[in-house]
């Protein structure tokens, strides 16, 4: 499956390399192509999921995996709304090809427990969800910026929707890590016969939901200027990267 998810996001990357060089659209067929892409790649998530009763998420090589297939999918229904940006077909199809080729050395996540593989997916996804946010808001910051010094720039999403998604993805990493933690917790007890243990990555994940709680409701009550939101937004984006590639679970 993983094979098979690999040529799509090849073939993808092909059609929209040559609609760029040619100046023939073929984003249709690329964004097809990448669309079976994320078919086999999740089959293949899935299948593993009920052969080894655990999702392959047990090392960081599955995180970016998992990460970037979840990107390549949000770009496809963000791009059906903003057509514009199919121009980039090629650039996510190439960013999916890799993320997948991350999934070949993955391994399956060390225990065999429903709560955990739950807790692994709901941080992937606040993550996720974090990287959003900084995207959204580090161009609105810079359209902004272009703006005020008539600088021309082609702004391939509406700036108003870019503000919107920066709430959004804040809001949605803010209750993302509220989940891990939960389903962390549940986990805990049921596996060490306690709700919390001291592990670093449930530290760091401690501290990125107090961090976005803090930042979502201070925003929530108008109590930061819009500049100064983005640019919490994009630190939180750099302590997610941060506890995602360079913190490790203990147990």
């Amino acid at each position: 499956m993983l094979l098979l998810a690999l040529l799509m996001y090849f073939i993808s990357f092909l059609l929209g390399l040559y609609g760029i060089l040619t100046a023939k659209s073929k984003s249709f067929l690329a964004g097809f192509f990448m669309a079976l892409a994320l078919i086999f790649y999740f089959t293949n998530f899935v299948l593993v999921y009920i052969s080894e009763k655990t999702f392959p998420l047990g090392d960081v090589y599955g995180f970016i995996s998992f990460l970037g297939n979840l990107l390549v999918l949000n770009f496809l229904f963000i791009s059906y709304k903003y057509k514009t940006l199919s121009h980039f077909n090629y650039i996510v199809a190439f960013l999916g090809f890799l993320s997948t080729l991350f999934a070949l050395p993955s391994s399956a996540s060390p225990y065999k427990s429903t709560l955990y593989s739950l807790h692994l997916v709901s941080a992937s996804l606040s993550y996720l969800f974090a990287l959003f946010g900084g995207m959204s808001a580090s161009l609105k910051l810079l359209i902004e910026k272009r703006l005020k010094t008539h600088t021309f720039f082609q702004a391939y999403v509406p700036l108003n929707s870019l503000r919107t998604a920066e709430r959004l993805f804040t809001n949605l990493a803010f209750l993302g890590f509220t989940i891990t933690l939960v389903f962390g917790s549940f986990w805990a007890r049921a596996q060490f016969g306690k709700h919390w243990i001291d592990d670093p990555k449930l530290l760091t994940t401690l501290i990125l939901w107090a961090y976005y709680a803090l930042l979502s409701h201070l925003n929530l009550l108008k109590k930061l200027k819009p500049k100064r939101f983005s640019e919490g937004v994009m630190i939180g984006t750099l302590l997610s990267l941060i506890s995602l590639f360079f913190v490790r679970h203990r147990v």
